[in-house]
């Protein structure tokens, strides 16, 4: 299998409300109709998210159900944390949780979207604490480059 892409694809009953709030995060719809809503990034359009509205007749069962937003989590990693923060809060945004470091070399803060999906906004530190840096495998570092 060749994987060229992948992207969450969020089920909501809050369908209006998160395309209003991903567009005011940042994300721009490429397709965007009364059931389903794509939207990219503008400077990274690999950077993708899909809003559906459940139960829609052109979609098997199984893609059917609304989200309940516990236990799931969509990481947008950034330039500067920080600076990320300072933009949204400016916008409006509430915090579900503010900016912290992170001993695994990580600065991030969190939003909740209209559907209790959690938003993980981080940026990398450099900072690694010792017990944090074996879990960083070469291979991978690699893989990444």
């Amino acid at each position: 299998m060749k994987v060229t892409n992948s992207y969450p694809i969020i089920i909501t009953d809050k369908f209006t409300q998160s395309r209003a709030f991903y567009k005011k995060l940042g994300f721009t719809p490429v397709f965007d109709g009364d059931w389903y809503c794509q939207l990219v990034w503008s400077d990274f359009p690999s950077v993708q998210l899909g809003l559906m509205k459940p139960g829609h007749e052109t979609q098997p069962a199984i893609f059917h159900a609304a989200t309940l937003g516990e236990g799931s989590v969509m990481c947008l990693e950034v330039e500067d944390a920080g600076t990320a923060a300072r933009e949204l809060r400016d916008a409006g945004f509430e915090f579900a949780m503010d900016v912290r470091d992170e001993p695994w070399g990580q600065r991030h803060f969190a939003l909740l979207d209209p559907n209790g999906v959690r938003l993980d906004i981080a940026s990398q530190t450099g900072q690694i604490a010792p017990e944090y840096a074996h879990h960083f495998l070469d291979d991978a570092q690699a893989i990444l480059a």
